[in-house]
Order: structure tokens, then C-alpha cells, then sequence
């Protein structure tokens, strides 16, 4: 494993901390440094598109140092697409239409859904639109959809499983064979307690964990971080980061004014972007979120320690 590892996850449609945190990690100047995003890249965020192929990009530049892993909402989407057309479950839940609207063209967008603020409620309408919207996001994004179908589930390393919901604790070493496929996305409740690795994961906003309701990365005391921030209440996005000569976890936070907002300061890895894509983007700046401070991580002030691993 590289001297330095940094996870993400759950960022939601979320572009401008995703870029942040981005900058923040600096994967490009720091050699040692590996990148783990644990999946749930889209869905409640109005840029699901663009943070795909952003991940997408850096996975491409950097294959031996970033892993990208599918979350529950990866999977939702996959199944959608590759099912029948008369399983209409996964767009009812993209209220607003703002997974489909990134994904899609404008053109696309008025000629399938036309006004539409929501799909009609008869099953031969809502069959016909389902289709349209899969063709066209099959016609636009044939690489993307086959970059998502080959992420894996977890990232195992010789102390840490890197996964996004969890695996079956109760398998003990077996674990890798008697997980079903969807405990690694969709696991609910957090488990706790002590493992034989450290079980680092998302899906589950460590609100619910802290007894003050806080969003930070939350740690058990044992086996356990969870690092999921509520990006869609807060606009943090939670970076976990694990120092292997010392064992040491410790995490920061990305965070922007506001999730409307996205990036000027685009990586060249980027520009592989479709034009459809890039168009839509509103280019505003990734300097003003951070400020005037300095983007490596090792030089950011508000560090919060989480402890070494025994």
C-alpha cells in the first residue's frame, strides 16, 4: 500500500467538493499517495454526471494509485439500466429529474420529458419514457456506463477493507466468500466493535453515529471509521487519511459555500470530457472555496486526530 491514503465517498452529485478535496489530496505532486473512493458518486446533487466522469478521469490517469468502488446508488442505477423497461423504481426516486437531467442533453430532456416536473402515473407513459431516457444515456455515455459495470465491490489491503456499506462481520475470515454482493453496498445498520481489519466505509451519515449529531468522520474505538458527512445537508465532504509508517488516521473536510457552484480549476485529465458534459459545467472556481491557505493536505491547519491503530 502507498505511504499515504486518502478515502472519499458518498459525493453525491456534488461537484465543486469533490473538486476541493481534489485539490486538497494533490495526488499529482505527492508520489506516495494513493486515492480510495468508496462509491456513491450520484443521485440528490444536480452534477451526478460530471462527478463520474471526474472520478473517471483521475481513476484513468492514476490506475496503480486510485481505486474507485461502486456504492448503493451505482448499483441502483446499473440495475435500472440493464433491466426491463417496465421497472420504472429507479427514476421515481430521482426527484427533479436531476440524475437524468445531468446525464442527458438538454434537447434530450425536452423531447422525452417536455415540462414534466414528474412521470406520468400510467404504466404504458411510464414505460415509454423509462425507454427513451436509457437509450439516450446509453447513446451518450457507452464508455462511462462500462467504466461503472467493472468497479469493484471493496479494496482489501493487508489491514484495512475499503468498502462502501460493509461485509459480513459474522462470516469472520470467510468474509469474502459469505458477503452478498449487495451487504457491500446496501449493509444497514453500522456495524461496530472489533474485526480482524479495519473496516473503513460510507453509506451511513455519521450523524446518526455521534451523540451530538455532528458530520464528521466517526471512529468506534475498534475496528470501525465511517465517513459519510451528509454532503447534501452539509456541503462537507469527509476526507479520511491514513498514514501507513505510523498507522495514523486522521481526516479533513472539503467544503464550499454552496453545491451550485463548480470549478474552474480543472485538471487537463479532464478535458476528456464529452462536449455535452463540459457545456453544461458552470465554471466558477475551486480558489474561492479554499481560500487563500495552501492546498496540500499535510500543510492544512484543522487536521482532526483519530489515533493510531494498535
Amino acid at each position: 500500500m502507498p505511504n499515504t491514503a486518502y478515502v472519499l465517498s458518498d459525493v453525491h452529485g456534488h461537484l465543486p467538493c469533490l473538486l476541493t478535496a481534489l485539490e486538497m489530496i494533490d495526488i499529482d505532486s505527492d508520489e506516495g499517495a494513493s486515492l480510495i473512493l468508496l462509491g456513491d458518486y450520484i443521485d440528490r446533487g444536480a452534477q451526478s454526471a460530471e462527478v463520474l466522469y471526474t472520478i473517471k478521469a483521475v481513476a484513468d490517469q492514476w490506475p496503480n494509485r486510485v481505486i474507485a468502488l461502486l456504492g448503493n446508488h451505482e448499483v441502483d442505477f446499473l440495475d435500472w439500466m440493464s433491466g426491463n423497461d417496465e421497472d420504472v423504481f429507479w427514476p421515481l426516486q430521482d426527484l427533479g429529474f436531476v440524475t437524468i437531467g445531468s446525464l442527458l442533453t438538454t434537447d434530450q430532456m425536452q423531447r422525452i420529458l417536455g415540462n414534466r416536473v414528474e412521470l406520468p402515473t400510467d404504466v404504458d407513459g411510464l414505460t415509454m419514457i423509462n425507454r427513451a431516457v436509457k437509450d439516450a444515456i446509453k447513446m451518450n455515455h457507452p464508455a462511462l456506463l462500462a467504466w461503472l459495470n467493472r468497479l469493484p465491490l471493496y479494496y482489501e489491503t493487508s489491514e484495512q477493507i475499503f468498502v462502501h456499506a460493509g461485509v459480513n462481520e459474522q462470516a469472520g475470515e470467510n468474509w469474502r466468500s459469505q458477503t452478498p454482493d449487495l451487504t457491500f453496498t446496501h449493509k444497514f445498520p453500522a456495524s461496530v466493535g472489533t474485526f480482524s481489519k479495519t473496516i473503513i466505509a460510507g453509506h451511513i451519515g455519521t450523524s446518526s453515529m455521534h451523540p451530538d449529531g455532528s458530520h464528521g468522520v466517526f471512529f468506534d474505538g475498534a475496528s470501525h471509521y465511517y465517513i459519510d458527512g451528509s454532503i447534501e445537508r452539509t456541503d462537507t465532504l469527509n476526507i479520511l487519511k491514513y498514514t501507513a509508517a505510523t498507522s495514523h488516521y486522521e481526516y479533513l473536510t472539503a467544503t464550499v459555500q454552496t453545491q451550485h457552484q463548480a470549478s474552474a480549476g480543472m485538471d487537463d485529465s479532464l478535458s476528456r470530457f464529452p462536449t455535452e458534459i463540459m457545456s453544461r459545467m458552470e465554471i466558477t472556481g475551486v480558489d474561492a472555496a479554499l481560500g487563500d491557505g495552501p492546498r496540500k493536505v499535510s500543510n492544512r491547519p484543522a487536521q482532526n486526530q483519530l489515533g493510531t491503530q494498535a
